[in-house]
């Protein structure tokens, strides 16, 4: 009997318990209002939503990329990728994503949307192939003329790697005199 009254007893006490005014431990981060970023905020000093980062800051990962001319770029900048199958492959597959639009499957500036658009520098013409590697990078990077800039679309190596191949297509339409004896070899031993 005794135990069956103190059961009961618990019970109701922890009945009791439970409706009782929750206690918050933070309040004031469980009540935040929400910001909207169109709106403003009066918890920051100038009422953004959102505040900027420092100035001079950079964020983690992130190079930048501090060439301010083709010419310094060609002079200062060696590309950094070994020239290899894997890596012109790689070339190859991110200049036929964003380059071939424009420059066409051979670089001679004929690729299918350039119709209805001015119509690009060949990447086979003798200024460019003169042009050292550092010099096309900061071209895709920061763009020239009605190019745009790719530093958002194609990652740094990924514009190494395009340099690569597209030295591959240049050396292709312009091939050495070494070039042409080494194909005239290969020419006359599968004959």
């Amino acid at each position: 009997m005794k135990t069956k009254l103190f059961l009961l007893t618990s019970l109701l006490f922890a009945c009791s318990s439970r409706e009782s005014t929750i206690i918050q431990y933070m309040p004031h981060m469980a009540n935040t209002p929400i910001l909207k970023a169109q709106k403003g905020y009066d918890g920051f000093g100038n009422g953004a939503s959102v505040l900027m980062p420092p100035e001079h800051t950079v964020a983690r990962g992130h190079k930048p990329y501090r060439m301010e001319s083709a010419e310094a770029a060609g002079a200062q900048l060696q590309n950094p990728l070994p020239k290899n199958l894997e890596v012109v492959q790689r070339g190859q597959a991110v200049y036929n994503n964003y380059c071939l639009t424009c420059h066409g499957p051979r670089g001679y500036g004929d690729g299918p949307v350039v119709n209805p658009f001015p119509i690009p520098k060949s990447l086979q013409s003798e200024n460019m192939l003169l042009w050292k590697d550092g010099h096309l990078f900061h071209i895709i990077t920061k763009g020239q003329g009605v190019m745009p800039s790719y530093a958002q679309q194609i990652q740094p190596e990924d514009r190494w790697a395009v340099i690569h191949y597209l030295r591959v297509l240049q050396r292709a339409e312009h091939p050495t005199e070494e070039d042409v004896r080494e194909l005239k070899k290969q020419k006359a031993k599968a004959d």
